[in-house]
């Protein structure tokens, strides 16, 4: 416990030295049709798995990596705190995104400044998602995602996993709908 608390500070300190709305500047322009979408060019991560047996913050049910990835090719994870912004407004867009993508990858929020013992912003986050109309799974931090979210210096994150919890590549930062989807089409596509 003393570990994950310490870990909390120093994961609020990075935040507030990094800004939690830190922007990803690179991305790709692609001509579809009359529409522009850009795509968000993934970058190389600190980690290169992540990998975790927790608790759903919505329901209390245990959630363990390697059966959730096995579920389809691609997971979409989402790094996000109840005290960032860009996270919460991120959140919606998310939302819809997985309800359209759903059947094709699997979407996972990682509520980083809650714990497994339920004593730490769960409630807050628990609102923040269903005001956002997330439906798909967020868990907690606990001992099994230390290490990994150590790597993490600003929110939101977000990273794509195969299905056997190698990290393909990320970026920090909120994305637009549109970038967003973009990037996700374009992962499934390599990832056939």
């Amino acid at each position: 416990m003393k570990k994950l608390f310490k870990l909390l500070i120093l994961f609020t300190v990075a935040l507030t030295l990094f800004a939690c709305n830190k922007k990803n500047d690179e991305t790709k322009a692609e001509k579809t049709g009359d529409a522009t979408t850009s795509a968000m060019k993934l970058s190389e991560m600190q980690i290169e798995k992540f990998d975790f047996k927790t608790m759903n913050i919505m329901d209390g049910k245990i959630v363990n990596s390697e059966e959730f990835y096995k579920e389809k090719p691609i997971t979409l994870v989402n790094a996000w705190g109840t005290f960032c912004g860009p996270c919460k407004e991120e959140m919606p867009d998310l939302a819809k995104l997985y309800e359209k993508y759903k059947d094709k990858i699997n979407f996972l929020g990682v509520v980083v400044d809650t714990n497994a013992n339920m004593d730490t912003n769960v409630e807050e986050a628990q609102k923040i998602i269903k005001d956002s109309g997330v439906n798909y799974t967020n868990i907690m931090p606990n001992p099994t995602t230390e290490e990994s979210l150590a790597t993490i210096t600003a929110m939101p994150t977000t990273f794509f996993v195969n299905s056997e919890g190698k990290i393909l590549g990320g970026f920090v930062g909120k994305a637009d709908k549109d970038s967003l989807e973009a990037t996700i089409e374009k992962v499934i596509a390599e990832n056939k």
